[in-house]
């Protein structure tokens, strides 16, 4: 009996990399294992552009050593300038600024840098030992590191001023025994710590200090402290011990948080004037690993210490940087009027069960905790945070790998934890987050097999435009601290996985040491000459100097793009690149290879023999034109190539590629106009026989070197055996 035929067409080859399906349950549209594609959301899949630098990269007067490591972050509305936005920096210890106004991107470094080293707290590492976190509030820029003492750095012409945050909390803290704070204290015994606590309570100032020693006086013993002083008072307003007894406080326990402490270097002594006592100073000596902006008030949290694992500190309403540290309520919580605490004061929260704070975002009306072992959301009652009323609620235990993973994509969170990558979606009423673990379903085994030293390098960023999500992480073994060589990446509209690689020099190879997103608009400051009448006299000061006007002129720096930043390998100077080059090789002179291999298509059943006749591809011109001369010759601008193989069964190996790229027509240049490249179809249809034959088939395409393709899909004739 003759074979019985059937056609097959796919057109929509772009569900990314699966690697958790088996043989017989494998995803159409999906690929067994691909590299360097570049997948389209109108279901064609293009060879990924090279890497090069950007036109007219300039290096910079730095170097960036082996050892060092590498961090970027974005400041916004710089200075109070809402188009002007710069790229921070990390080299190590230091932090450069670049402005994303103008071109070339490499050359709007600030002339003004700031060096950490000067900000390390005592004991510290080192401040190019960590990735430094940032937030941006009010016009200035909050840097943090378990380092380096959080510091708040402000721009204006030109010119950085540092300020070094001091944290002031209320002393909300007892310091003697707890359990003897409802009775009397015998004066006879001495008890500085009760002391400190009864001071803290209110029993200070002119008319509590007073208090204080007329009670100690008329019953040789200190106040329970179960109500404060003013409870019992005489007709002049003053202390009346006889009154006060009166008053029954029964087991009730009296505010406090009268004296306001360093949160890092707490000096009770220092406040109180007492000595004696069992804790007269209490230092943190870990700092705060992360901070972030919300509600109008930044919040820091990070510290490793056993006591503070779990304290969140969050500033008043920040109206200028001196707010940035005021951490407490403003009105003193032990005064007789006007203890109320306000809903734009600063404070202090703890998650007793949150274990190495490594991240805090900010979405819609919440602040999300991200720590190794979970994920807390912290909201405002009715959607406002006030620090008289808020929420913390657990969303999940699954926690945070290391804080360079997070990276959000249109408001929603997307991270790394120890055993894959995750997202949080919202319940649009209630505003609750729950995870949901992206890599089970799709690439875990991908995932898994990345180098786990590798995981705790990997850095990201989103393409706003594209709507793609970046994680970059370097080679097994890497010797260069910074390098990334290495891209997962998720489409997030397509919800699709597919890895990049960029390949090496053979010696002193040039690489990727930090990725940054730029919108393609900006802002750049303009000096502008002072003159008068009407321009003929130049304006200067009484002593000669030239009178200057700096304005901001808003400029648009092209397509939306992810920035590379590069390391030169011959002089470890960093400059900027992009995935641009359309010659096809990486670094100007490396090639690299793309395929994509498809899952196991069994043609309709799994019992029978196939073969397939004929494969039909199709692909995109690409050519834009020529480049060249009559004398040297022409070359094509962005040819193409492609070759497509198969593989039956379930063999590793597939056969000898066939070249279905191929031109019908010549095609001559213009001389007149060398942009013309005058083919007559758009698409290019090439039919070619495919030999083998088996229960199931694999296909693959790949390129060429130099060569780009556009694959816009492909059909089979598919032939039947009739019999088992």
């Amino acid at each position: 009996m003759a074979q019985s035929l059937s056609q097959k067409a796919t057109n929509n080859f772009v569900k990314g990399l699966v690697t958790e399906a088996a043989e017989l349950t494998f995803p159409d549209g999906a690929s067994v294992d691909e590299l360097n594609c570049d997948l389209r959301r109108d279901g064609t899949r293009r060879r990924r552009l090279g890497v090069e630098y950007e036109t007219g990269n300039v290096l910079s007067s730095y170097t960036l050593s082996d050892a060092e490591q590498t961090a970027t972050g974005s400041w916004v509305n710089v200075g109070g300038n809402a188009d002007l936005e710069f790229l921070v920096l990390q080299k190590g210890a230091i932090l450069y600024f670049y402005n994303k106004g103008a071109l070339p991107y490499s050359n709007q470094v600030e002339s003004n840098s700031v060096n950490l080293s000067s900000y390390q707290q005592s004991g510290s590492n080192g401040a190019d030992t960590v990735k430094c976190q940032f937030t941006s509030i009010k016009g200035n820029l909050v840097v943090s590191s378990p380092e380096i003492n959080t510091i708040a750095i402000q721009y204006s012409s030109g010119t950085f001023t540092v300020t070094q945050v001091d944290f002031e909390i209320r002393d909300f803290e007892f310091q003697s025994n707890r359990d003897a704070f409802y009775t009397e204290r015998s004066t006879i015994i001495t008890d500085k710590d009760r002391d400190y606590d009864s001071q803290n309570c209110g029993w200070v100032g002119d008319k509590g200090a007073a208090a204080y020693t007329a009670y100690k006086s008329a019953n040789t013993a200190r106040p329970p402290l179960t109500h404060p002083w003013y409870a019992g008072k005489d007709s002049d307003g003053d202390f009346d011990q006889a009154e006060w007894k009166k008053v029954y406080g029964g087991s009730t326990l009296t505010g406090n948080g009268h004296y306001k402490l360093d949160f890092f270097t707490k000096n009770r002594a220092s406040v109180s004037g007492l000595s004696g006592l069992t804790k007269p100073t209490d230092t943190e000596a870990s700092r705060f690993r992360c901070a972030e902006s919300f509600s109008g008030r930044v919040f820091y949290a990070g510290i490793d210490s056993a006591e503070n694992a779990g304290t969140i500190l969050f500033s008043k309403v920040v109206e200028t940087v001196d707010d940035l540290g005021v951490c407490h309520q403003q009105n003193d919580p032990t005064a007789e009027y006007l203890s109320d605490l306000y809903a734009t004061d600063g404070g202090e929260l703890r998650i007793p069960d949150a274990v190495k704070i490594q991240r805090l975002y900010a979405y819609q009306n919440s602040l999300f905790v991200f720590a190794e072992n979970g994920v807390w959301q912290i909201s405002g009652v009715d959607g406002v945070f006030r620090a008289t009323e808020f929420s913390v609620n657990r969303v999940t235990r699954v926690g945070m790998l290391q804080p360079q993973t997070f990276v959000e994509a249109e408001g929603v969170p997307f991270w790394w934890s120890r055993f894959g990558i995750h997202t949080l979606t919202t319940d649009p009423v209630s505003g609750q987050g729950t995870e949901q673990n992206l890599t089970i379903p799709t690439v875990q085994t991908f995932w898994d097999a990345i180098d786990a030293d590798a995981k705790l390098k990997v850095t990201a960023v989103y393409d706003a435009i594209n709507k793609r999500i970046y994680w970059g992480y370097p080679d097994k073994d890497e010797t260069v601290a910074s390098k990334l060589n290495n891209f997962l990446i998720l489409d997030v509209p397509l919800q699709a996985f597919y890895p990049w690689k960029i390949s090496d020099q053979t010696s002193n190879t040039d690489c990727v040491v930090g990725l940054a997103f730029y919108s393609g608009y900006g802002a750049s400051e303009v000096a502008l000459d002072v003159t008068s009448n009407n321009g003929a006299d130049d304006v200067v000061t009484s002593n000669g100097n030239d009178v200057v006007s700096t304005q901001i002129s808003n400029t648009n720096t092209g397509d939306a793009a992810i920035v590379l930043i590069c390391r030169e390998g011959s002089n470890n100077k960093i400059t900027f690149g992009a995935f641009t080059a359309i010659d096809f090789l990486d670094w100007t002179n490396t090639n690299y290879s793309s395929f994509a291999e498809t899952g196991y298509d069994f043609i309709g059943d799994l019992v029978t023999k196939k073969n397939a006749p004929y494969i039909v591809t199709y692909c995109r011109v690409t050519e834009t034109g020529f480049t060249g001369n009559e004398n040297d010759g022409y070359e094509a601008i962005r040819p193409s190539g492609l070759k497509v193989s198969a593989a039956w069964d379930f063999a590793e190996d597939f056969g000898t590629s066939q070249q279905v790229y191929r031109l019908k027509y010549p095609v001559f240049p213009n001389n007149s106009n060398l942009s013309d490249f005058n083919y007559p179809d758009d698409v290019i249809t090439s039919r070619v026989k495919i030999r083998g034959h088996g229960r199931s088939m694999r296909i693959k395409y790949e390129s060429e070197q130099g060569k780009d393709f556009l694959l816009l899909g492909w059909g089979m004739v598919q032939g039947r055996n009739p019999r088992y």
